[in-house]
């Protein structure tokens, strides 16, 4: 049974040398900066748990490198062969020693991460021999070189200096990809591969299950309900998708309804823009949700205001939960290539508003079950693979 997860300042170091049944089990290893879910960790722990389901490891340790243990990765537990590993340090940095401990008593069949310092960590720890796995995969998490970062956008772009030593590079979509080469100047060329990202379709059909709200079950059937899920930022443009409400109405279709799911920054700028606009009866702020596919499978269509994406998995998500279909910014790449999704020419709220109207008045597009069926982790993890 393997032990439940362990706080790093606990273990004692062991011996360099592993003994030889340590190098003949199959192990994966899957490395997390905390266990608060965002896209990229989300990914992280869909993976985790698809290699311990599929027969392919005898054991999978996720590693998390800083911070307290919040539940997120609860789930995983239950599986039986895989360990969690939390340092509870204060920054990542100060994980570090701890991840080392690990790495020196293991060897791994795969190792898998989906955060470019993380990346670049994990390609010099190789480089040293630190790291020793046959198969190393980094998967880019944003357009890393096309995003504003402010300050710290050197730093970041820097990272990618000590890339080299994976066995792939997973990139989202073509325009990523495209990206990334560019600007790497076709170093890594050999080494990206495209692979659309997996659905957790476990986590999804868990959110259908729970129980709404009382006072979303209380709107009007007549109501067109339309969600918004992300983090309340200025990239995901939440106030945008308020603005499109407003326009929505000034169409002529006030029986619209919209639901926003998440917490963030801009929430204050979300408020004062449903006063201002007047939408106080037709824009519910949910707030920050575990699991958002509860609210999501009572919505007819979905909605993504964003600015720019790696890729978007939340579209993915709503068609899953089974909204007809999303209207999104062209945010991100391949999002033409996603069946009922209609992308905006232009980010403003009213061209926006008509491809709501538009969407709404459509059928639905039959093509969307085979296509999210192609999205399944373990698909995913087979591409990884190679």
């Amino acid at each position: 049974m393997i032990p439940v997860a362990q706080t790093l300042f606990k273990i004692r170091p062991g011996p360099v040398r592993a003994s030889r049944k340590r190098y003949t089990a199959r192990r994966a290893l899957f490395l997390m900066p905390s266990d608060r879910m965002g896209g990229a960790e989300r990914i992280v722990r869909t993976m985790a748990l698809e290699a311990a389901r599929s027969g392919q490891f005898d054991r999978v340790d996720v590693f998390v490198l800083c911070w307290s243990r919040t539940g997120t990765l609860d789930e995983l537990e239950k599986s039986g062969n895989v360990a969690l590993y939390y340092t509870e340090a204060a920054t990542e940095w100060r994980g570090l020693p701890f991840l080392v401990r690990i790495l020196m008593r293991h060897r791994y069949a795969l190792v898998f991460s989906s955060s470019t310092h993380i990346n670049a960590l994990c390609s010099v720890m190789r480089r040293l021999h630190l790291l020793r796995t046959a198969r190393l995969v980094s998967r880019e998490s944003t357009v890393m070189f096309e995003r504003d970062f402010g300050r710290s956008g050197k730093v970041f772009r820097a990272f990618y200096w000590l890339y080299g030593k994976q066995d792939l590079i997973v990139c989202q979509t073509t325009r990523m990809c495209a990206s990334l080469n560019r600007h790497t100047h076709g170093r890594f060329h050999h080494l990206l591969k495209v692979i659309p990202n997996p659905i957790d379709f476990d986590r999804i059909d868990a959110g259908r299950g729970l129980r709404l709200p009382p006072h979303i079950e209380a709107l009007p059937e007549t109501s067109l309900k339309i969600v918004w899920c992300g983090r309340l930022s200025p990239i995901k443009s939440p106030v945008r998708a308020i603005e499109t409400m407003r326009a929505l109405h000034d169409m002529g279709r006030p029986q619209t309804h919209l639901f926003v799911i998440g917490d963030g920054p801009s929430r204050e700028s979300v408020e004062a823009a449903i006063d201002q606009l007047n939408l106080q009866a037709h824009v519910t702020l949910v707030g920050y949700q575990l699991n958002p596919a509860a609210v999501m499978a009572c919505c007819d269509l979905g909605l993504m205001t964003s600015d720019i994406e790696g890729f978007p998995n939340v579209i993915l998500e709503m068609l899953a939960a089974g909204v007809k279909g999303v209207v999104t910014t062209n945010c991100a790449g391949d999002l033409d290539t996603i069946p009922g999704v209609r992308i905006s020419a232009e980010k403003t709220p009213a061209a926006i508003a008509e491809e709501i109207v538009a969407l709404s008045e459509a059928a639905y597009d039959a093509k969307i079950p085979s296509f999210l069926e192609m999205r399944r982790p373990s698909s995913f993890l087979c591409k990884i693979m190679g």
